[in-house]
């Protein structure tokens, strides 16, 4: 999702790029959140892609969770990673260690994970059914999930927007 615009040298802006399964959840809620916090830098431009080439659709519970916390992703388009997204990209930072995997195996590129970049230990961002083994029918449990996820993404984008320059230049390209 590009949220910036204005004159601007390729070579001169800095993307960051989010990347979970399906962009419809974790890296989606990541791209807003940190979008929202760097709106003022208009050398950095955040967004997203998932690293299933399937068309995922953001789920209601999803949408409806971002707009109560201020986020109306219901112009979000999922995409899916490819070279071209990740040459462009400073920046990429993996939610899972699925997907960091997925980077490295398939693209040769290195990517830290979301807590990592956090301050926290690196370790996964679960999605639903990692964490929810009756997801198709416990909605209580998915619902907790989710909105416990979103949350601490929300909670944790400052950490990135605090030190972008430093964790471009420590993990970026």
């Amino acid at each position: 999702m590009t949220r910036r615009s204005g004159p601007r040298l390729a070579n001169d802006l800095r993307r960051v790029l989010f990347v979970c399964t399906g962009n419809i959840f974790r890296s989606l809620a990541a791209d807003v959140a940190l979008s929202r916090l760097l709106a003022h830098r208009n050398d950095v431009q955040v967004s997203s892609a998932g690293t299933d080439d399937f068309p995922h659709a953001v789920k209601p519970r999803v949408r409806d969770y971002l707009l109560e916390k201020g986020f109306d992703v219901s112009g979000h388009r999922r995409r899916t990673v490819t070279r071209e997204l990740l040459d462009e990209s400073r920046l990429v930072v993996a939610m899972s260690i699925d997907h960091r995997t997925f980077l490295k195996e398939r693209f040769n590129r290195e990517a830290p994970l979301f807590l990592e970049v956090c301050g926290e230990p690196a370790a996964r961002l679960p999605d639903i059914e990692e964490v929810v083994p009756d997801w198709e029918t416990d909605k209580g449990a998915v619902e907790a999930h989710l909105r416990a996820t979103i949350d601490r993404i929300v909670g944790l984008a400052p950490r990135i927007a605090g030190n972008i320059d430093a964790l471009i230049e420590r993990y970026g390209r």
